[in-house]
């Protein structure tokens, strides 16, 4: 599993590339809004199709809002960059559409959390829980992307994220998360150099199921040889007088030629006027549809 439903504002044209001598794609590189206290995030939107390049270029300028829907999120970690691959591509104007960051991932955990390492697992003064893990997403024939991911909650939370997280994720671990992309900026203290780290801040997650265990019961559509079937309701039915029973009838069979009569109707109501059949109208074709921390490396964790 890997969607993406992202904002995001063009900061530089599109751009043709070549993909080998007879293939082109569209890049634009773009940035998704920040939440509060956090950084912008860096993305570059990867463009296929032949109707969907020939439409950014031609609509597409630098300062255009965008929402990306349903693409696959990437990430390079050697360059520490993440991209956007397919997917629908929209202008919208930012004046009425909102901000959209909503990850989906599915993949495996690479590593137990360590609790004694602030870098994993920590809990701050102010009452705060954080968990770090790295999920391992699955690209192709043994290929995969590594995602960074934090939960993050206080105490008294009803929802635990992060101690969930720590206490049920394992090396191997399957996991599916929604959450959303989020940018840490700061200035590295020793080298006066900015730095930023990009992670998924998880808002909801799931884990895969276990695998069966011997001797475990499973749902069962079949009947084993032998058995004799339960009654359902000790053997009662609905009482034919019931509101909810359907009306039933018993009709006389009636001479060739003379009309039957109607069951649903009760013997003191007149029989319905037959009415002739309308002439049955033809329609016409339908109209076409309009076309942080100051040591962090951003590695995994």
């Amino acid at each position: 599993m890997n969607k993406a439903y992202l904002s995001v504002q063009a900061v530089e044209d599109p751009k043709e590339i070549y993909v080998d001598q007879t293939r082109t794609n569209v890049i634009i590189n773009c940035l998704v809004p920040p939440a509060a206290n956090k950084a912008p995030t860096p993305v570059t939107v990867h463009v296929y199709g032949k109707d969907d390049k020939t439409r950014v270029l031609s609509s597409i300028k630098a300062g255009s809002t965008l929402f990306i829907a349903g693409g696959k999120l990437r990430h390079d970690l050697k360059t520490r960059q993440h991209s956007v691959h397919g997917g629908s591509i929209y202008a919208v104007s930012h004046q009425t559409f909102g901000i959209v960051n909503e990850i989906i991932l599915g993949g495996r955990c690479i590593k137990d959390v360590d609790r004694s390492d602030d870098k994993q697992f920590k809990t701050t003064e102010s009452g705060y829980m954080v968990t770090n893990q790295t999920l391992s997403v699955n690209t192709g024939k043994q290929q995969a992307d590594l995602f960074n991911l934090y939960a993050i909650n206080k105490a008294d939370d009803r929802y635990n994220l992060a101690e969930l997280l720590a206490n049920l994720t394992r090396k191997g671990t399957g996991l599916t998360v929604c959450g959303r992309l989020t940018t840490d900026a700061w200035t590295d203290k020793s080298t006066g150099q900015p730095k930023t780290s990009t992670k998924i801040q998880v808002n909801n997650m799931t884990l895969a199921p276990k695998a069966s265990t011997p001797g475990e019961v499973k749902p069962s559509t079949t009947m084993p040889a032998g058995t004799t079937p339960v009654s359902l309701w000790g053997g009662q039915t609905l009482p034919a007088d019931s509101n909810h029973a359907e009306p039933t009838a018993s009709v006389t069979p009636q001479s060739i030629g003379e009309p039957a009569a109607d069951p649903w109707i009760k013997p003191e109501e007149p029989a319905p006027v037959p009415v002739a059949a309308a002439t049955p109208v033809i329609a016409g074709p339908l109209p076409d549809l309009p076309v942080s921390d100051a040591d962090d490396d951003d590695a995994p964790f």
